[in-house]
């Protein structure tokens, strides 16, 4: 747009001809204001009547074509974008869960891309909480240890009895026979084993039982290091997917280790919950893998004897917080391991 000066030939009244190397075109209206149509398009005039000086400007703009370069997303960006995972991979859908436009994609990133990390790394938590599992077994430790009957006859009652005499000395013989006698060790193994048994395990754990008086033997079939997880999730942000990092051999190792330590401090828990005639938790667990002679083995790695007076020192309600193994060296556990992790031959317990 803008003024220039003009030359022009009235052919009749409210018509011009309009002549330039370019063409000749026509104009309709007066000279003040005037549409001007030639094969460059529709232009309208206004002029200054005796001046010369006109003002002209095309009417039929053409409709910009669609173009992905230039189209501004923020235009067709919706009011709402949902992420959702497909798979391994964030993908983004307009309010009517349609895909949405490719091109608008780089916007809606580089808009969500806080939400979308915060996304990524929930599912990802999501993913690894089987992992993270193994080393919280012993979460769920009972606070209180529950009291069973013992093996004697019940208490006598006074109306039992013709006379006072007689009275007391059946309660004392009463007495002395709680003292002396052990604990309903029937009673116990029943409890124990519905317990035990009332537990579940990530990995496949086999536990065999033995209450000789106020001492549980507890012999343990662990999981095979073989089956622990390999690799943890991980969030890509850059390309909006979650990938798995493989895990060295040596953090396979130390996973393994957590996992075994956290069987056996639940086993010693939950077992003391059982009943408070349970003076002590004697727990041998063994693996099988590949022996020194080649041959496939049961071979003994972690030991512990725990006593109830050391166990009630630990505080159940903080249970969450305390290191599995360093739980077990405190009750005087044999537990090691060489320089890739892998753990040592111990001798079981009888």
């Amino acid at each position: 747009m803008g003024f220039r000066f003009q030359k022009r030939i009235t052919i009749l009244p409210g018509v011009r001809l309009n002549l330039s190397k370019s063409g000749a075109s026509w104009s309709v209206g007066p000279r003040s204001a005037s549409v001007n149509v030639g094969k460059r398009g529709v232009y309208g005039t206004v002029g200054l009547p005796g001046s010369g000086l006109s003002y002209r400007e095309r009417l039929d703009k053409p409709k910009p074509r669609s173009n992905a370069l230039t189209r501004d997303p923020r235009s067709a960006m919706p009011d709402r974008v949902i992420a959702r995972l497909v798979e391994d991979a964030v993908k983004l859908f307009d309010p009517d869960d349609r895909p949405l436009d490719p091109f608008l994609q780089p916007a809606a990133k580089r808009l969500m891309k806080g939400d979308i990390k915060r996304f990524l790394e929930e599912h990802a938590d999501e993913r690894n909480a089987l992992l993270d599992s193994l080393r919280q077994l012993h979460h769920d430790v009972p606070a209180t240890a529950a009291v069973l009957p013992s093996s004697n006859r019940g208490k006598p009652a006074r109306e039992q009895f013709s006379s006072q005499q007689e009275f007391m000395e059946a309660l004392m013989a009463w007495r002395a026979d709680v003292a002396n006698s052990g604990p309903d060790t029937e009673s116990i193994e029943s409890a124990l084993l519905a317990a035990l048994g009332a537990l579940e395990w990530p990995a496949e754990t086999n536990i065999a039982i033995n209450l000789s008086g106020r001492r549980l033997l507890l012999d343990v079939d662990l999981p095979e290091i073989e089956g622990m997880p390999s690799a943890r999730w991980a969030p890509l942000i850059s390309k909006m997917t979650l990938t798995q990092r493989p895990m060295s051999q040596k953090d396979v190792a130390g996973l393994y280790l957590d996992h075994v330590c956290s069987i056996l401090a639940r086993l010693i828990g939950h077992s003391m919950a059982v009943s408070d005639a349970i003076e002590t938790v004697a727990v041998s667990a063994y693996t099988q893998r590949s022996a020194s002679s080649g041959q496939l083995d049961d071979e003994y790695v972690a030991i512990v004897e725990a006593k109830r007076v050391d166990w009630n020192e630990i505080d159940k309600a903080a249970m969450p917080s305390v290191d599995p193994h360093n739980l077990l060296r405190r009750l005087g556990a044999k537990i090691e391991t060489n320089s890739r992790g892998m753990l040592l031959v111990q001798h079981p317990l009888s």
